[in-house]
């Protein structure tokens, strides 16, 4: 009788023990998907979200910069050559093109794509402006050149700032929502590992009481001696 409850008690024991290392086995795996789904969370935060951020200042540089050098053209009395102007405007479109093709290459949402697509058109739409300034520059046209350029030139500008606005904007939310899963994430795996050392706190304390137990019965009683 009482080998036989040492043996269930160590069986428990063993059970109890199995039991333990199954849920171990699980939560690892488990905690190794929410790493893995984490670390690309944040790889992706770097790559579509920083980056074209990054890229997105450039371009709103670029296009100033375009804006600027046109401008002195009216407002300076040494304006710069016809040639030298082209150079520098085509520097900085080269600059506005490396950056867009950047940005084209990051995981685009649909509203990202619809924008990019317009800043893309209106850019190209300020380039035929700008071509037509210079001409007119060249031809001595002052006043035509002017009027194109605080015209037409002015609106397709203002419509270019407000497309990179708008990508800025929604860089903004997706990024927030990309933070907000990787807490969710970083969450679910601070509870797997609480519930785990809970779990095994509680399954240690059983497999102690059960040894005891066993320990207790497995006691040979002290024999006393009658005089």
């Amino acid at each position: 009788m009482k080998w036989s409850f040492i043996r269930q008690q160590k069986l428990k024991a063993a059970g109890l023990l199995f039991s333990l290392m199954l849920i171990i086995f699980f939560t690892a795996i488990s905690l190794k998907r929410e790493v893995r789904e984490l670390d690309q969370t944040v790889s992706s935060l770097q790559a579509d979200r920083l980056q074209p951020a990054v890229d997105l200042i450039y371009i709103s540089e670029s296009l100033h910069a375009k804006r600027l050098l046109l401008e002195n053209q009216f407002v300076t009395e040494s304006p710069s050559s016809s040639v030298a102007l082209s150079r520098q405007l085509e520097r900085h479109d080269r600059q506005i093109q490396k950056r867009i093709n950047q940005y084209e290459k990051t995981k685009l949402t649909a509203s990202e794509t619809t924008w990019l697509n317009a800043l893309k058109k209106k850019w190209k739409h300020g380039q035929n402006l700008e071509r037509s300034i210079q001409v007119l520059l060249s031809d001595n046209q002052l006043p035509k050149a002017r009027q194109v350029f605080y015209g037409p030139g002015t609106l397709v500008h203002k419509h270019s700032v407000q497309a990179i606005q708008t990508l800025g904007l929604i860089q903004t939310e997706t990024g927030l929502k990309a933070v907000k899963e990787a807490h969710r994430m970083a969450a679910g795996g601070s509870l797997n590992v609480t519930l785990l050392m809970a779990i095994s706190l509680i399954v240690g304390l059983v497999i102690l009481g059960l040894l005891h137990k066993a320990t207790l019965l497995n006691q040979e009683p002290p024999s006393y001696q009658l005089n």
